[in-house]
């Protein structure tokens, strides 16, 4: 199911005093409410990790169509349910991370293993895919911090590690939005793959969330408030600090024990959480309990 969002961008009240030229709509899939955001401009639209069933990828397409025309495609990582529906954009620049573009042109373990797990959840769910699992052929690197405008739309690049090691984040600058890609979700736990990384990406994040941002769409889940982001990257923070203090003194009932921050009833979610604790170095046998 793809439910279609048009915030009301001209509104004094939330946007300032004049009206925004650059809106967006947000489409979510069926599949653990992933988020793909179209933001446009005079006609020039922007698709941000498209995803994920053929239909949902068609009304994505024909959303697209009624606004514009597509100018560029962006990832936040290379996570499958994340980049599939870039086919549906043929010879459009798909800008990624440096991170992710280095790891693709140099056919890294990890980014044949993104497409492999495509391959099989499709397969699992009988998902046809006819243009098949491939990375796109025009990929544009955004750095740290770097400024790009892609479709003539300003947006500010964040190297956010952590949930994967090819994280981006899109500062829309225009909206004062947040496109945090996974973080800050409010319908599951952290999911870490470098616990490290993953608590300065939250600090960071911490430091946005009190000045600039003022609205946040997280890959999973409804958009944000930057004061309900902000609840959100504190209380991760905590669970992040505890399981790294648990590592400390590698003690894995300690980490066993912690209080998940959210989603504690979400089917998976300690199973995740046994999996962060093996990425911070603590292995727990026996059931999530």
């Amino acid at each position: 199911m793809i439910i279609g969002i048009r915030p009301e961008c001209t509104a004094p009240s939330r946007w300032g005093q004049y009206p925004v030229a650059v809106k967006i709509d947000l489409l979510t899939s069926g599949i653990w409410q992933t988020n793909t955001s179209i933001l446009s401009h005079a006609g020039a639209c922007v698709v941000i990790d498209p995803a994920y069933f053929p239909r949902e990828l068609e009304a994505i397409g024909a959303t697209v169509a009624a606004l514009g025309r597509a100018e560029a495609v962006l990832f936040t990582h290379g996570h499958w349910d994340h980049v599939m529906g870039h086919s549906l954009f043929p010879g459009t620049p798909v800008w990624v991370s440096q991170a992710l573009e280095q790891s693709i042109a140099s056919g890294a373990a990890s980014v044949l293993r993104y497409l492999d797990d495509a391959r099989a959840f499709d397969s699992r769910w009988y998902v046809p895919r006819p243009a098949g699992y491939r990375w796109p052929e025009t990929l544009r690197g955004i750095g740290d911090g770097e400024v790009v405008h892609p479709g003539g739309i300003r947006m500010r690049g964040l190297h956010l590690p952590g949930h994967s090691p090819d994280g981006l984040g899109l500062i829309v600058e225009e909206l004062h939005l947040l496109i945090a890609g996974d973080y800050l979700s409010p319908c599951e736990i952290p999911f870490v793959d470098d616990l490290h990384a993953y608590r300065e990406t939250i600090a960071r994040l911490v430091g946005l969330l009190d000045g600039e941002v003022r609205d946040v769409v997280p890959g999973h889940g409804r958009r944000l408030t930057a004061a309900d982001a902000l609840a959100i990257a504190r209380a991760d923070l905590e669970y992040l600090d505890r399981l790294a203090d648990a590592a400390a003194r590698r003690d894995p009932e300690v980490a066993r024990a912690i209080v998940l921050p959210r989603a504690a009833d979400a089917a998976g979610m300690r199973e995740h959480h046994l999996e962060n604790c093996a990425a911070a170095g603590l292995l727990i046998q026996g059931p999530a309990g």
